[in-house]
């Protein structure tokens, strides 16, 4: 896999650097990360190298690889983007391996992907990039997204006949700089499971709503999802998420979260609240530093504490 990846990327850059026209982007997360004495670590957590064309005003592409840990070895490399997109007045039509259209929003809005993933994307009600095909366009202050893909996400093929719809109806701007924005997302996948007598089919419905604003340096964000898995056995899950970034000065923010989650609404005890605060420092546009402490409490036993200084390198 590794050197199937590495060959198209090798061939990629070599035609488009003779055009001369390609844009090329690295981003890399690193973090040290301090539990006890017992537990201490440095992590690389992904490393994406992405290579981006505009061919004309209507078209354009972008390949991105993913690079971390929790694969099949230590340090996996996975094809997070492939992907055509072609504008035209009926919309922006995007067709091959693509972001999803789920949560990117809020995790614009939350800000710090190198420090922790979004709530949705943390608690996996959807993958962040999947295969097939997605339309959005923009009708004033409003823009609807659709998306139907397989649903297994970029790590893994399709596995049976069916697709996953997705939509998003965002109000203002994905990314905040003054202002608000706010949106709701859902999804819907059927999946088939064996019981004893016979072949069902049921389904994955995730649906959620977030808002978000920014004013003078401060940028605040809510969101609430739930997840029903209509299968053999019904389960129901639920998380709200609250984020806010404050801007001290021109080098320096505060930040926290807090998430209230709930993996099972009819099972007790089993829900947990994590916490997020720190401290961002960016001495450089390509360069941030960030000391952070994270604190899971769960319904039941004690809670776990993590020290953590993340570094996010985006050239």
């Amino acid at each position: 896999m590794k050197r199937i990846v590495l060959a198209v990327l090798v061939l990629s850059v070599l035609t488009n650097l003779y055009a001369g026209d390609m844009k090329i982007n690295s981003d890399t997360h690193f973090d040290y990360s301090y539990e006890d004495e017992n537990n201490s670590s440095f992590n690389l957590s992904r490393a994406y190298l992405t290579f981006s064309k505009e061919v004309n005003e209507q078209v354009s592409y972008k390949f991105q690889t993913d690079i971390g840990s929790g694969g099949p070895s230590d340090f996996t490399v996975y094809l997070k983007h492939a992907n055509l997109a072609y504008k035209s007045d009926f919309g922006k039509l995007v067709f091959g391996l693509q972001g999803m259209n789920m949560f990117k929003t809020q995790e614009n809005t939350w800000g710090y992907r190198f420090i922790e993933k979004s709530a949705m994307d943390l608690n996996k009600y959807s993958s962040s990039a999947d295969l097939g095909m997605g339309w959005q366009k923009t009708f004033g202050v409003l823009t609807p997204s659709v998306l139907v893909t397989n649903g297994t996400g970029y790590k893994k093929t399709e596995n049976d006949g069916y697709k996953k719809v997705s939509l998003q109806l965002l109000y203002g701007e994905s990314k905040l700089k003054e202002g608000l924005n706010a949106g709701v997302v859902v999804s819907t996948e059927a999946e088939d499971y064996i019981t004893l007598t016979a072949t069902e089919t049921g389904s994955t419905i995730v649906l959620g709503g977030f808002a978000g604003f920014a004013a003078a340096g401060l940028r605040v964000g809510v969101e609430f999802d739930m997840k029903s898995e209509q299968l053999e056995a019904d389960k129901n899950a639920q998380l709200l998420s609250v984020y806010g970034n404050y801007q001290i000065s021109k080098k320096l923010a505060g930040f926290g979260r807090f998430d209230l989650v709930d993996p099972d609404t009819d099972t007790n005890d089993d829900g947990y609240n994590y916490l997020i605060l720190g401290l961002n420092y960016q001495p450089e546009k390509v360069f941030y530093i960030a000391p952070n402490v994270k604190v899971k409490m769960p319904e039941t036993g004690g809670a776990e504490t993590v020290y953590q200084a993340s570094f996010r390198f985006n050239i």
